[in-house]
């Protein structure tokens, strides 16, 4: 290293105390300089943070501990033997897990613009020349080890919600799966019970609750020439001896109250108006407790009731969801953006005190750099629930959206909205159609490789259509059939918000690109069963 790079420091004053990270959730600090006295310079400032600090004496040395540790901050000397601290920063950029991982480059030696510049050009957050003030490499030094703790809590977040929703969404799917089975299994056993009664000599009866007959079959009516349905209810007894009625009648209803078999031999009118013999035999059906079972007409009930209940309990998880990624979106936005706040205004008192050149050039790019910092901690904020959808609307918070993903990604992207003022809609729709269009968008942004997209959403005739379209490489036949080992988490959280809210979802290749389509109704029926519009 040149003779002319040692570091000088202006002051050092006793660190005032300060609040410091916990030991589970410490980040990393890399220092990199190939002068042990700097390197123990840096760490008794920094020291103050809490952090965990790792020295690395030479470049190589530096990648080796990038690749076996997660680095928030990599602090480095520009001018260092065989790698200097520029080729070094554009090693690391190289590398896809250090690609937003912050640098900041020290020297006494390369100190114009044009240095600065190149530093910049590398990836570097911020260029920092010697002397250093303490406060202000503290200061800066914090701003994006607290970002990057806060990111990797973010990611920890989304990581545990993410298995939650997959368990939850997995767990639904089961039980579609076994009612689908017992609906399946219910109408097997529906057909081969219409064949049975179609085909049987005898007359079959089954009853409601209160005793009166539902069904009787065919045979009665050709036996007794009586008009159709007529037999149903207490119907039957017409039909029956006058001698005969009133005892049949006693020992059917003490069957019903009693639950005991139905034993009972009367005469019956036949056609010719003869009167016959018969042995009436009735038997209840009992359930796997012992439970007598009413009829067929129960069990659909149980079975629509156990419907009801699992798409309830979808609902209630979407909420929970939806409201998860408020309360993230606000902790990261109040708790994050304040402490940004405090560290300007520590940088504004630290200009306010000395306001020398050198102090109030690195006053002004702390600044710079804490402002960048808090447009991003805006950004995740807004992505995990935008306040513009509370708000403003649907329509405001997808053009936000829409603008922000063409600036991210470079994706041109285009909104059409029919008709232009559409208006809000209730709060459960607009939030469910802008989570299926946020991650279409997000799948589009991973795996399409297109250059652009659109969104097109449309309200007429009592139902809303939104169509997500882009030209990119398009996708798989047993993805665009939705089949359960080829959909993931996102596109399964797409079907199930549209499902809950009785609408529908297609995929399709455009030749080139995808087609994402949302058929939703505008109109739902509340729980009095009147209808609600969007």
């Amino acid at each position: 290293m040149s003779m002319g790079s040692s570091t000088e420091i202006t002051s050092n004053p006793v660190p005032e105390p300060s609040e410091t990270a916990t030991s589970d959730d410490r980040v990393n600090i890399l220092m990199v300089d190939d002068q042990p006295g700097k390197l123990l310079t840096y760490e008794a400032i920094l020291s103050d943070l809490g952090e965990n600090l790792i020295k690395a004496s030479s470049a190589k040395d530096a990648l080796e501990k990038l690749l076996k540790t997660d680095v928030a901050v990599v602090l480095m000397d520009v001018s260092m033997p065989e790698i200097d601290g520029f080729e070094l920063a554009e090693i690391i950029r190289q590398h896809p897990r250090f690609q937003k991982t912050a640098i900041i480059f020290i020297s006494a030696v390369h100190l114009t613009d044009l240095d600065r510049l190149k530093g910049y050009q590398h990836g570097a957050v911020d260029y920092l020349s010697v002397p250093i003030v303490p406060e202000v490499l503290r200061a800066k030094v914090k701003v994006f080890t607290e970002l990057h703790r806060k990111n990797r809590q973010l990611e920890r977040l989304n990581s545990q919600l993410e298995q939650r929703v997959a368990e939850r969404t997995a767990e639904l799917e089961q039980k579609a799966v076994a009612l689908h089975k017992l609906n399946r299994e219910l109408a097997q056993r529906n057909q081969e019970l219409d064949a049975i009664v179609q085909t049987a000599p005898d007359i079959i009866f089954s009853r409601n609750p209160d005793g009166s007959r539902d069904y009787i079959s065919g045979r009665f009516y050709e036996y007794t020439g009586a008009p159709p349905n007529t037999g149903k209810g207490f119907g039957w007894l017409d039909y029956v001896h006058p001698d005969d009625s009133e005892q049949s009648h006693q020992k059917w209803l003490h069957s019903v109250l009693s639950g005991d078999v139905y034993d009972c031999d009367y005469r019956l009118r036949g056609v010719d108006s003869q009167y016959r013999w018969f042995r009436a035999r009735a038997v209840p059906l009992r359930d796997s407790h012992g439970t007598i079972r009413e009829n067929a007409i129960e069990l659909e009930r149980m079975v629509e009731s156990r419907t009801a209940a699992l798409r309830r309990l979808s609902n209630r998880m979407m909420t929970m969801q939806d409201e998860e990624r408020r309360r993230i979106a606000r902790e990261i936005h109040d708790g994050l953006g304040q402490e940004l706040a405090a560290a300007k205004m520590i940088l504004d008192g630290i200009l306010a005190k000395d306001s020398s050149p050198t102090m109030r050039q690195a006053s002004v790019e702390a600044s710079q750099l804490i402002d960048r910092a808090i447009q991003q901690v805006r950004t995740i904020s807004h992505l995990l629930h935008p306040p513009l959808l509370d708000e403003v609307g649907l329509v405001s918070a997808l053009r936000w959206f829409l603008e922000g993903l063409s600036e991210r990604s470079g994706i041109r992207m285009a909104l059409e909205v029919d008709p232009p003022d559409l208006g809000r809609l209730r709060s459960e729709l607009e939030t469910a159609i802008f989570r299926i269009v946020q991650e279409a968008l997000t799948n589009m942004f991973r795996h399409s490789g297109a250059r652009n997209g659109s969104v097109t959403l449309i309200r007429k005739d009592g139902i809303i259509v939104v169509t997500v379209r882009d030209d990119g490489k398009g996708i798989e036949e047993q993805v665009i059939q939705l089949r359960p080992e080829s959909v993931g988490v996102g596109i399964g959280g797409m079907r199930q918000r549209v499902t809950e809210l009785g609408g529908s979802l297609r995929l399709a290749n455009a030749n080139p690109g995808t087609i994402v389509e949302v058929i939703i109704p505008a109109v739902r029926q509340d729980s009095h069963g009147v209808a609600v519009t969007a």
